[in-house]
């Protein structure tokens, strides 16, 4: 698929058939993980979940979040879309407290996750495949030490970003530029 039409058909998508993606699909998109820019210093982690019960735990936590009557964010259910694939990025944070350039390591950490979330999503799009950003069960496992293990996420390590994967089942158009979602400044 042409650049430019990818850009253009990649969405987040929220509905999913559960059709599995190919194990050479799901490989292509980790290796699109894999060539974002990554700063060497940064200790991360991919993990590809196809378990359900796994995903099963990461919703329940999030819902213990999400779905509590007095939570100021209400989101629907099931959090992960009935996607068949998760990837989950974790990493280790540096102590801020300990080396006086943590807190510039640790910003720059989230730049990496932004560039490897994005190409997962850009790769998946290529191949015919639906991707969405996942941010409320990576919230959930914060201080959740057996979702993170259930799910294979190392000890020490946090849940920075995730994205699910799948078949669509749901037609979506292509987008077209909207300039007035981002304000812009020129400085010439």
């Amino acid at each position: 698929m042409e650049f430019e039409k990818v850009l253009t058909r990649r969405v987040s998508a929220r509905k999913y058939t559960g059709r599995m993606p190919s194990d050479e699909e799901i490989q292509k998109v980790i290796d699109a993980a894999l060539l974002a820019p990554i700063v060497r210093w940064h200790k991360l982690h991919l993990s590809v979940v196809t378990s359900l019960d796994a995903m099963s735990i990461a919703e329940i936590a999030a819902d213990e979040i999400f779905g509590r009557p007095d939570s100021p964010v209400k989101m629907p259910r099931p959090y992960l879309y009935n996607a068949p694939v998760w990837i989950i990025l974790s990493g280790k944070k540096y102590d801020e407290s300990e080396n006086p350039q943590a807190k510039l390591m640790n910003d720059n950490l989230f730049w990496n996750v932004g560039s490897i979330i994005e190409n997962m999503e850009l790769q998946a799009t290529a191949l015919g495949l639906a991707s969405c950003g996942i941010n409320t069960t990576v919230v959930a496992m914060r201080d959740r030490p057996d979702v993170k293990k259930a799910v294979g996420i190392p000890e020490g390590y946090d849940a920075l970003a995730s994205v699910i994967l799948g078949y669509a089942d749901a037609e979506y158009p292509e987008r077209k530029v909207k300039p007035e979602l981002i304000p812009m400044s020129f400085v010439k």
